[in-house]
């Protein structure tokens, strides 16, 4: 069956990344929670998806420019209670909850020595290893995040994903995975924007490679229904949803085409449905191409390139 992971814990329902957020899903029995890390310009590791803090508090700073203390004195916009999480807090709540794992989304442009500083605080709070290696999943954007964590050997036998829009990255991951040879960093899976499974590249090129070396595919982020139903027929480990629960109860309905291997079914182009699916395999092709194409990544107004101007337009809208 499908694996559920909770989508900033539980994002549909409660303020994001938020104490309550992880409560609640973990109530429902949610086996794997999604959350975003930043760090401070001290270097504290804090729980954030956004590399600025407006969205979700009541004032507007870089995270990386501002010293954790001054952080503090924050309030939340929709929980006046709640304060920053750090990685630490993260960690330790993990500790009274056992029963699940977290799914660390590792945001690209802070330092890689945020890695170190979550590693050291894993064994500050557990000095055995192995318990974090059962219950962290580490989610990496970049190939050199991958690299520095094998070269440091802070990555060793955990579980390694690659979270990306485009799937010659996910593709670049798994052949470095493969000609390392290394059971101790094998990379355990890729995490996808939904709409790239839908793609022919997907089922014709990326398909055969998933299955030859095991990866584990989860897919970012899935709340409806219709979206759903294009799991069938293709080898998705996991599905990333703002909803937990309404996404669990959905799965079970489809539990049966799934287990029975199912084709993929392509909606006819004449259909509404159709026509919304290949709208989104076209919006994603172009947006996927302005991302990742060298040509897009020449300065054209005040230093930006379009690549840098679609990143910074995801960014905004939260996307990334």
């Amino acid at each position: 069956m499908v694996e559920i992971v909770g989508h900033r814990a539980f994002a549909g329902k409660y303020p994001e990344n938020t104490l309550e957020a992880f409560n609640k899903a973990y109530e429902a029995g949610v086996p794997i929670l999604e959350t975003d890390l930043q760090m401070t310009k001290d270097g504290i590791v804090i729980v954030n998806h956004d590399s600025t803090t407006g969205r979700m508090w009541n004032n507007d700073y870089i995270i990386a420019n501002e010293n954790f203390e001054n952080l503090l004195n924050l309030q939340h916009k929709y929980l006046s209670q709640e304060k920053f999480m750090t990685i630490d807090d993260l960690l330790n709540w993990a500790i009274d909850h056992p029963n699940c794992k977290l799914m660390l989304d590792i945001k690209f442009d802070n330092d890689k020595i945020l890695i170190n500083k979550i590693h050291s605080s894993m064994l500050k709070l557990n000095n055995n290893i192995n318990y974090w290696q059962k219950r962290i999943i580490w989610g990496v954007w970049s190939l050199d995040w991958y690299q520095y964590g094998i070269t440091t050997a802070l990555l060793k036998n955990f579980d390694i994903i690659v979270i990306t829009m485009s799937l010659d990255v996910a593709e670049k991951f798994i052949k470095f995975s493969a000609e390392l040879n290394d059971p101790d960093y094998a990379l355990y899976g890729i995490s996808l924007l939904y709409v790239s499974s839908w793609t022919k590249k997907f089922r014709d090129h990326l398909v055969p490679l998933i299955q030859k070396f095991n990866i584990h595919v989860f897919l970012w982020t899935v709340n409806k229904q219709i979206d759903m139903d294009y799991l069938i027929g293709l080898p998705i480990y996991g599905i990333i949803t703002d909803d937990p629960i309404t996404t669990t109860a959905y799965i079970q309905l489809l539990k049966d085409k799934i287990i029975a291997k199912k084709p993929f079914n392509i909606p006819q182009l004449t259909s509404r449905e159709g026509i919304r699916f290949y709208s989104f395999c076209i919006i994603y092709d172009v947006i996927d191409q302005i991302l990742h194409s060298g040509w897009a990544h020449t300065p054209i107004l005040f230093g930006y390139s379009i690549s840098k101007m679609t990143y910074t337009v995801l960014k905004a809208i939260h996307f990334m």
